[in-house]
């Protein structure tokens, strides 16, 4: 019995270790897994455009590459028009933090910045120093956001607990933004 608890204890060990797995930091790989869920369903504007998207984007045990192409297109970068593959992580992400607030499927996204070229990168980081010139929004890692009537220091401290990537909360503007990179926060400049 006792050599059983050890090696039930090992294996236990090496489970949760897993998730904090420092090998994939940066690689735009979930240290944590997604919220095991049959199916994934998101809601998604576009405030400025009013562009809406609420769909099923994983069932069936995977990815649905129609519906991916779909976000990709809402959160192209909206100056250059430019669409890139976004990592479907990132909606995961979300996905688990609506989970984790409490708030039914249907609520719903504001994205305010998904993908950006490099050019409209080194715009943006030359005239706001919130933005970093290495950012992870030209990867399709990363997603400035809001949910209306949610306060968004409430939606960064879920995120922090959620150990996936990089999270910060912009008082100025109550949004969030969360990536896939390394683990970290910062504050608005």
């Amino acid at each position: 019995m006792k050599r059983f608890l050890s090696i039930f204890f090992v294996f236990a060990l090496a489970a949760c270790s897993s998730y904090a797995d420092p090998t994939l930091i940066g690689t735009g790989m979930s240290k944590t897994a997604p919220d095991p869920l049959p199916s994934r369903f998101i809601s998604m504007v576009y405030p400025a455009s009013d562009e809406k998207l609420d769909v099923v984007y994983f069932h069936n045990g995977g990815y649905d590459p129609k519906v991916m192409h779909a976000i990709d297109h809402l959160f192209r970068d909206h100056r250059e028009g430019v669409v890139a593959p976004i990592d479907p992580e990132l909606i995961d992400f979300l996905v688990d933090i609506r989970t984790r607030l409490g708030l039914p499927p249907s609520v719903t996204f504001e994205i305010l910045d998904g993908y950006r070229t490099p050019e409209s990168n080194a715009f943006f980081s030359k005239h706001n120093g919130n933005v970093a010139i290495e950012s992870l929004h030209v990867r399709g890692w990363a997603v400035d956001f809001r949910i209306p009537g949610v306060d968004g220091r409430a939606i960064c401290e879920i995120a922090k607990t959620m150990q996936r990537g990089g999270v910060a909360f912009y008082p100025t503007s109550n949004h969030v933004h969360v990536d896939l990179g390394n683990i970290r926060t910062w504050h608005e400049k």
